[in-house]
């Protein structure tokens, strides 16, 4: 497909990137000759400098045989205007990257009358990940299928694990095959899990299955945390204001760490139920004399990865509870989960893996709905939802009896009240959700998952 990305910054990189990895045609659009080069240098991408609202720069980027535009730059006034005209122009599908929240209130007069198909809010989406991981401690990185029936979360294997050096089908035995071990990630390396596959110490895997389950699982593994009660955010960006509405509802008591005398003034005005301090979170006594030391969970979320970094490490020095650290560039994500082992969170990853989402699904020709997808372990797992249809030659056949690509593997399937780990002996019919765990392919529907 032909696809434009209006915008080179962070986000615009991310969402090229792996729309690229997709298989689809990029032009990316910038008003900065340096970002278009550089984008154009490391992606093999076409480019073009110049506005995205001008009609002449759209049309030299190919609009009228565009499949989906993106506007992704740091307005959301430019990307809706992006979107509008791109639209007038030809595009079939506009995506406009939204950060106030008056706009995406506004989504249905905006998709009804100016034809916007999809306004994705980056800070919204991180604060409900990070909301969820804050309400199950224990996990990494945390996700829900199935309507919420279906946990999958990720986990350190740390030294004492009483799974260490046993393979998963004694694994699942051991706990009366009531969760699957779907993923594991073993220093840069990735893997589906086949059954004699032996987890190791140090490993981070991705267990799936029921919410009780999962839960008693983890507890018999020592691995269960109490609830986060307080949270100290440090930084007053959207996303920890998006954020603190969440955890407060929650009941969870959050104080906010700001160095901006004026964002600190919005935020005392606009979450009267939060501590708000005026600071910078460079200062250690200032962090101390604020309670780091006694809080549940530190949540860092500034601008600057160096900085959600170093401030993330210092809480670790006081054993707090959790940790959630928002890390953007790939080489300081790559990093922090090799030095830290806790949970981190990328804005570009979370934004990328919803356009996926919705681009697959307007490509899906099989008559599936893709319910949810969420790209674990950098991108290289990707964990996809769908609604089985009425009429595919797969349903109905025992599952031993169907040839399935190299590295995907049948997660869980939800059937009515029913959640089941499939066996070779089980089939799909038609309305079951199935979650499937793929490696390096991209699934737009469940047929995809067939050789």
């Amino acid at each position: 497909m032909n696809i434009i990305v209006i915008g080179a910054g962070k986000i615009g990189k991310a969402l090229t990137k792996s729309l690229r990895e997709e298989g689809h045609d990029v032009v990316v659009v910038d008003i900065s000759e340096q970002r278009v080069d550089r984008i154009v240098e490391e992606q093999d991408v076409n480019g073009i400098c110049g506005n995205g609202t001008h009609c002449d720069v759209l049309k030299e980027a190919g609009v009228h045989n565009a499949y989906l535009v993106i506007a992704s730059t740091f307005s959301d006034e430019i990307n809706i205007l992006c979107c509008i005209i791109a639209r007038k122009m030809g595009a079939r599908h506009a995506i406009a990257r939204v950060r106030g929240p008056e706009y995406v209130r506004q989504f249905d007069f905006m998709k009804n009358d100016l034809k916007i198909s999809m306004m994705v809010n980056p800070d919204m989406s991180v604060a409900t990940e990070i909301s969820r991981i804050l309400k199950f401690p224990a996990a990494a990185s945390y996700e829900t299928f199935a309507n919420g029936k279906i946990d999958m979360i990720e986990v350190a294997v740390k030294s004492g694990n009483v799974i260490i050096d046993k393979p998963v089908r004694e694994i699942s035995q051991i706990y009366g095959n009531k969760f699957l071990i779907c993923a594991v990630r073993r220093g840069e390396e990735v893997f589906i899990p086949k059954g004699d596959f032996v987890i190791r110490e140090k490993d981070s895997i991705y267990i799936s299955g029921p919410h009780k389950s999962v839960v008693n699982i983890l507890k018999d593994m020592g691995m269960m945390k109490n609830r986060i009660k307080s949270v100290m955010i440090i930084g007053g960006s959207r996303i920890a204001h998006y954020l603190t509405m969440i955890l407060i509802k929650a009941g969870m008591d959050v104080t906010i760490i700001e160095k901006n005398s004026e964002r600190c003034r919005f935020l005392s005005d606009n979450l009267s139920d939060a501590r708000i301090v005026l600071g910078n979170s460079a200062d250690h006594n200032l962090l101390i004399e604020e309670g780091i030391d006694k809080c549940d969970a530190v949540v860092t979320v500034t601008d600057s990865d160096e900085a959600n970094f170093l401030v993330s490490m210092y809480a670790q020095t006081f054993e707090v509870k959790k940790l959630v650290t928002k890390i953007n560039e790939p080489e300081f994500f790559q990093l922090y989960n090799k030095i830290m082992g806790e949970s981190a969170i990328s804005l570009s990853q979370v934004t990328s893996a919803t356009i996926t989402k919705y681009l697959r699904s307007k490509m899906n020709v099989n008559g599936d709905e893709m319910k949810s997808l969420y790209k674990l372990m950098q991108g290289k797992i990707e964990a996809i939802e769908f609604i089985a249809p009425s009429d595919a030659d797969y349903l109905s056949k025992p599952i031993h009896t169907l040839k399935f690509r190299k590295d995907v593997l049948i997660a869980a399937i939800s059937r009515k009240r029913k959640i089941f780990f499939p066996t070779g002996d089980d089939m799909i019919e038609a309305g079951d959700s199935v979650i499937i765990v793929t490696k390096g392919s991209a699934i737009r529907s469940l047929k995809d998952i067939f050789v």
